[in-house]
């Protein structure tokens, strides 16, 4: 009987391979992180963001309606999700039926005209963040 031996490759410097090795496994790690925890993804998903997310599409507060596209709208939506009337993966860039009902639901919790339209009253609102009335 025979034995049968498979050479395994040799290192010099295995040390240096090993800290090589937690590097690479640390980055993945820092940038796998960074990636599940932005919000882009999060609007992709379910929920996933814990605490409020950095809203940064448009800065202007023209009035917007039911129907709207585009960055203004993507800006009302963050910060609606950031406020919890709407969820993170109802980010669509697009002003449709659940923005409206959460339009709608945080005008009427900031004693603002609840006609689901968003006028600057409505963005002040949005952006001072404060507790409903």
């Amino acid at each position: 009987m025979s034995t049968f031996r498979i050479p395994l490759p040799r290192f010099r410097r295995s040390g240096r391979t090993v800290k090589r090795a937690a590097v690479l496994a640390a980055a993945a790690g820092v940038l796998t992180t960074g990636l599940f925890a932005s919000p882009a993804f999060a609007a992709m998903g379910d929920n996933l963001v814990d605490g409020p997310a950095a809203c940064a599409f448009s800065e202007g507060r023209q009035s917007l309606a039911f129907g709207d596209q585009g960055d203004r709208v993507s800006q009302l939506q963050c910060l609606l999700a950031n406020r919890h009337y709407l969820g993170w993966n109802r980010l669509s860039g697009a002003f449709d039926a659940d923005t409206l009902v959460a339009v709608v639901n945080f005008q009427r919790n900031h004693d603002l005209l609840p006609d689901g339209s968003v006028t600057p009253e409505t963005w002040n609102a949005l952006y001072a963040g404060s507790a409903p009335a």
